[in-house]
């Protein structure tokens, strides 16, 4: 594998698990917030888009992992 695809898989790898990261800490705000008297609809609106924004993303470099995956391997295993 060329070294260019390498550095570019690494990153698809590092982003994903950031996104999942961020999907997790979106949504115990969203619990944290939904029992908060002082949380409003708006709020919560927000931060729902928030979390399917994120997840949008999260699934698209999903895909490009896959991708990479297809054409050179997992090197998920090996970058952690």
């Amino acid at each position: 594998m060329s070294f260019v695809l390498q550095k570019h898989q690494l990153h698809v790898v590092e982003a994903v698990s950031a996104y999942q990261a961020k999907i997790i800490e979106i949504e115990a705000d969203i619990r944290l917030r939904a029992m908060s008297n002082d949380t409003s609809v708006e709020e919560l609106r927000l931060l729902h888009r928030l979390k399917d924004e994120c997840s949008a993303i999260l699934y698209r470099f999903e895909g490009l992992n896959e991708g990479f995956k297809a054409l050179t391997g997992d090197i998920g295993i090996a970058a952690e």
